[in-house]
């Protein structure tokens, strides 16, 4: 068996650290009794993981008690406050880029969700 040395053992962690801070992420943020939410639960939810956005952004579900509680891993992040919900944040380097709020129709969110992929295909 193989042993790492300290120099080596660092950068790895230093690997990790660096991969989960790049990391874009859709923090989508809900209630239990928001009619929208279990709109956007029984049409996109089911099928999101399995587009090429989710590849792009995947998506983190946080309850919005937990959000305003700091009960999630995004409480150091730089984000606005949350008002409503649903409320989807996209999350570049722990810090808010964009964010959609509310949900009506599911074309609306694909093209608030292309909006949302295009910076993260062009960072200004």
């Amino acid at each position: 068996m193989k042993f790492l040395t300290v120099s080596a053992i660092s950068f790895l962690v230093g690997l990790a650290s660096a991969s989960i801070t790049a990391e874009e992420l859709l923090v989508y943020v809900y209630q239990e009794d928001c009619g929208a939410c279990m709109k956007f639960d029984k049409e996109i939810a089911p099928i999101y993981p399995q587009t090429s956005e989710a590849k792009q952004l995947p998506m983190v579900k946080v309850s919005l008690e937990d959000w305003r509680s700091g009960n999630h891993p995004y409480d150091n992040c730089e984000t606005g406050d949350v008002f409503g919900t649903p409320t989807f944040i996209q999350l570049s380097n722990c810090r808010e880029i964009d964010r959609i709020t509310g949900y009506s129709s599911d074309e609306l969110f694909w093209l608030g969700l292309a909006r949302m992929n295009n910076q993260v295909s062009n960072p200004s």
